[in-house]
């Protein structure tokens, strides 16, 4: 399947996913949800996104629902055409249409999760200048290029000698305990 005729097929699902929401807001307030006040939702209550007023609000017509249809429509048609241009051999009209029921959620999801993968990139990546760092050290200190017990040449503090982060390492006695006669392994 073409990728432009499986982000129509999604765009279809998308659709879909937007009538249904139109017929079940319709079928609670009794009328088209762009003519539905906040004042008029029955029982009127403030919830905790909503900011002090913003329960009075008029309602939003028909063009912002059709603008927010036209953008759930390309939503839906975008992802499902990037899907079947990665993988062309496994996508089927059944398959993009599904894709385009969730594409709404599937990106909610991921933009909810982009914050955390940002962070978790900049710590990793700021643990490898850490690391880096710390290595530039050590290689100083062993090759004799530092003289006394001050800061390095790159502004690092010197590790005190006999410390396990100068390369000296000091045996555990709880683990040497564990350990038999041939050095295999623990006590059981």
């Amino acid at each position: 399947m073409e990728w432009f005729l499986a982000a129509a097929v999604g765009a279809a699902g998308g659709a879909s996913m937007e009538a249904v929401d139109v017929i079940k807001a319709i079928k609670w307030h009794r009328q088209m949800p762009w003519n539905v006040q906040s004042d008029t939702i029955d029982p009127p209550q403030r919830r905790a996104d909503m900011r002090p007023g913003e329960e009075h609000l008029p309602a939003p017509g028909w063009k912002a629902y059709w603008f927010a249809g036209a953008l759930r429509l390309f939503v839906s048609g975008a992802l499902t055409g990037a899907v079947a241009a990665t993988y062309p051999q496994s996508t089927n009209p059944l398959v993009a249409f599904l894709i385009g029921l969730g594409a709404l959620s599937a990106v909610q999801q991921v933009t909810t999760l982009v914050p955390l993968m940002v962070k978790n990139a900049g710590r990793a990546a700021l643990g490898g200048v850490v690391e880096e760092a710390q290595q530039q050290s050590q290689a100083f200190q062993q090759n004799g290029q530092q003289s006394g017990p001050g800061p390095s040449n790159s502004g690092l503090p010197r590790p005190q000698p006999g410390s396990p982060s100068q390369g000296n390492q000091q045996p555990d006695a709880g683990v040497a305990a564990q350990q038999d006669q041939t050095g295999q392994g623990g006590a059981a």
